[in-house]
């Protein structure tokens, strides 16, 4: 699935040895929780929350990363269920927010997003490499 979400957003993927190593820190992470959907025993679909502290909310808050659902299932509610067990982690550990980035490209996301009741917040996005 992170494959997929990559290919999709252009990006190459790191080493696999590289991307095991870090799936396996963030299962092992307090702050990280990886949600997945299966049909017939099949990955199709997951998601990344990571729990902080805000300091704009004074308050535990939750990202959701690497949103991914497979193709062949897109409009099947799969989304709409991941983003929904998402909403229930956030609460059951406190938190009063929950957030995420989009691709400025991706309206097909922007879209579903709103539907899901997201707010479109604007700002710009800044990244330095390390």
């Amino acid at each position: 699935m992170l494959h997929e979400i990559m290919r999709e957003h252009g990006v190459n993927p790191p080493r696999e040895a590289d991307l095991a190593r870090t799936v396996s820190a963030i299962l092992d992470s307090p702050n990280h929780q990886i949600l997945v959907a299966e049909k017939n025993s099949q990955l199709v679909g997951m998601c990344a929350c990571i729990f902080t502290l805000s300091t704009w909310s004074a308050a535990p808050v939750c990202e959701l990363q690497d949103l991914i659902v497979s193709q062949s299932e897109r409009r099947t509610q799969v989304g709409s269920k991941l983003i929904e067990a998402a909403r229930e982690v956030a609460r059951t550990r406190g938190c009063t927010r929950l957030f995420l980035l989009a691709e400025a490209w991706n309206f097909e996301a922007h879209a579903f997003y709103r539907r899901q009741g997201f707010q479109e917040k604007t700002c710009l996005y800044f990244e330095l490499s390390l």
